[in-house]
């Protein structure tokens, strides 16, 4: 790198933390600011300038702060306060943000329910936020009623749409007047911006989903990242094809937007048929994204619209490498800002300058003021190394470990880990006499590496990294050739057991397409892949099953396992000797099974 372009991008990160830190310091010494008062701030500055465009329908800021104090007003009427929880089970719609933010108003927490799942889940995450009531959409009525006799609490329901026999409606109990902004003093005097705004769920790949507690300055110090990298401003329309109940399309994305003054662009669901189609027809800046988004795109047919957009930039998370090119090149968007973080953690990269493949950098002169290490990690027996003294090792340089962060005695946001409402849960994700006795730190169960510029690069999440002839194989390694494969349109990498074989063998899921031929993909899996990484198992599938985020589910998959009589798909096993993929049926499983053929 040239001396200038190095000049070029130290101002960019410098500017950029400056920007960043000084947002989380103001925050720390005002805890009266809350996420209500920066909004009405924007409607009070600008009240005509659109907020949110959604299907038809355009919103200006004073509407917005309208129909959220309808809410706030409704929500005094029946006696809740700060602290209160309240869960909202709500498709992408205006008034999921019009519910949220009128109780943010009075301090009440929102839990954000995925809108996906269904009876034990559901009940689970109702049950788990300790909700006083339940807001529910109309259209997902039926969602509530296959959860309803699991959720033993008494629960107040509300329907927010069309009229349900046997439910009270929102809409009846707003009066007249309801639209005057509530005074502050008198609703949210005791909130304090340290306090929860929301429940944000995990994606329950493993297990029930756990509610992650997002507070108000987590929000508002989140909602930065975006604003400062991409540089936003009140002219920028943000396109929002992400679920809202997610951090990263509810937080990271709005909030960026409406602290800014800008226009949300809210669709119900991503479309890769009408995606920039609509971001030409909006006049769409900005994207909030998350990776499997843009490879949908990639994949589809090539669209007319796709190179007349106005996108100056997008930003969001889990963009893989084999993408990030084709997204360059085939849309014409040079500057891509990829990020890294968790909704209960504490650990925040941003990969301001838009360096390839990288999820974030923490330049030296900012390493003590976000102390966030990589620590050798054994990935067979799943737990972290330490050394003769009890403490853990520091990977170098390109080493793979895992990522965690610095939690701190004192209450201030930097480094502040929110947990969950689950005490064993958060406990679980501290780590206790790291480098020193009584240090803690964030267990973030994700592998990572970083480079000498201070890049870090994602490699696999803890579990799904495993262990094959004695070398640890990163799925999203294996996933990323695989997809290059003529023909596979999706590939679903994870690691099953075989009878006598240490570790976990290699299997991948894949959906193809009528150009697909399994002949040559052994030879060019070879040519990409160690020998060890190349999956032992391959399966055809129709689809690949996925969570609301767009993240693979794979524990049933795995469990399953390469067993022709419990998968129902066409089944392949390599054959070394051949360099090809062969037929897996019940005789070739058994001798498998049964020790007679060796992998």
């Amino acid at each position: 790198m040239s001396m200038f372009k190095s000049i070029a991008r130290e101002y960019k990160y410098i500017k950029f933390f400056v920007k960043l830190l000084g947002r989380s310091s103001k925050f720390d010494k005002n805890k009266s600011i809350t996420v209500p008062d920066l909004i009405e701030e924007q409607v009070d500055k600008s009240p005509n300038k659109i907020a949110i465009e959604f299907e038809e329908k355009k919103f200006t800021y004073s509407q917005l702060d309208q129909e959220a104090n309808k809410i706030a007003n409704w929500a005094i009427e029946k006696g809740y306060k700060t602290g209160d929880v309240i869960s909202l089970l709500m498709e992408n719609k205006p008034e999921f943000i019009f519910i949220w933010l009128g109780l943010s108003k009075l301090g009440v927490t929102v839990a954000c329910l995925n809108n996906n799942i269904k009876s034990k889940s559901l009940a689970h995450c109702i049950t788990t936020s300790k909700s006083k009531s339940l807001i529910v959409s109309s259209d997902l009525i039926d969602n509530f009623s296959s959860a309803e006799d699991l959720i033993e609490e008494d629960l107040s329901v509300f329907i927010s749409g069309k009229p349900i026999q046997g439910f009270n409606n929102i809409d009846d109990d707003v009066g007249e007047n309801f639209s005057k902004r509530p005074n502050k003093k008198d609703v949210r005097d005791k909130l304090i911006n340290s306090q929860s705004i929301f429940y944000i769920y995990t994606s329950g790949t493993t297990g029930m989903p756990k509610a992650s507690r997002f507070s108000h300055q987590k929000f508002i110090v989140g909602s930065g990242l975006q604003m400062y990298s991409l540089n936003m401003k009140s002219t920028d329309k943000t396109y929002m094809v992400l679920p809202l109940y997610h951090a990263t399309g509810g937080v990271v994305g709005l909030g960026s937007t409406f602290l800014t003054g800008g226009t949300l662009v809210l669709k119900r669901k991503f479309s890769v048929e009408k995606f920039w189609e609509d971001c030409v027809n909006y006049e769409i800046t900005t994207i909030t994204y998350i990776g499997e988004l843009l490879r949908y795109l990639i994949s589809a047919k090539e669209s007319p619209y796709e190179k007349k957009h106005k996108v100056r930039g997008i930003y969001g998370n889990g963009l893989r490498p084999d993408v990030w090119k084709v997204v360059q090149e085939r849309f014409g968007i040079n500057k891509i800002i990829e990020f890294y973080g968790a909704s209960e953690g504490n650990i925040s990269l941003t990969n301001v300058d838009s360096h390839y493949g990288s999820i974030g950098r923490i330049p030296p002169y900012a390493a003590k003021a976000m102390p966030t290490k990589i620590v050798k990690f054994d990935v067979e027996n799943e737990k972290i190394m330490r050394n003769s003294n009890g403490f853990c090792i520091e990977c170098e340089n390109d080493e793979t470990g895992e990522c965690i962060g610095f939690i701190p005695e004192e209450d201030k946001f930097s480094g502040k880990f929110e947990g969950y409402t689950d005490e064993k849960a958060t406990n679980k994700k501290i780590l206790t006499d790291v480098f020193e006795k009584g240090d803690r730190w964030f267990s973030s169960g994700d592998l990572l590496k970083k480079d000498k510029q201070g890049y870090f690069y994602f490699v696999d999440r803890i579990g799904d990294t495993f262990r094959w002839k004695s070398e640890n194989v990163a799925t999203s390694e294996v996933s990323e050739a695989i997809s290059t494969y003529p023909g596979i349109k999706e590939a679903n990498v994870y690691g099953v057991l075989v009878p006598g074989e240490d570790g976990r063998a290699g299997m991948a899921s894949v959906v193809i397409d009528d150009t697909f031929l399994l002949d040559n993909l052994y030879e060019y899996l070879s040519l990409h892949l160690p020998k060890y990484s190349i999956p032992v198992f391959i399966r055809i599938a129709d689809e690949i099953e996925i969570t609301g985020t767009f993240k693979y589910k794979k524990t049933d998959l795995a469990k399953v396992g390469f067993d022709p009589s419990l998968v129902k798909d066409k089944l392949y096993v390599a054959s070394s000797e051949k360099n090809t993929f062969v037929d897996l049926n019940d005789d070739l499983f058994q001798k498998i099974s049964n020790r007679e053929i060796k992998l």
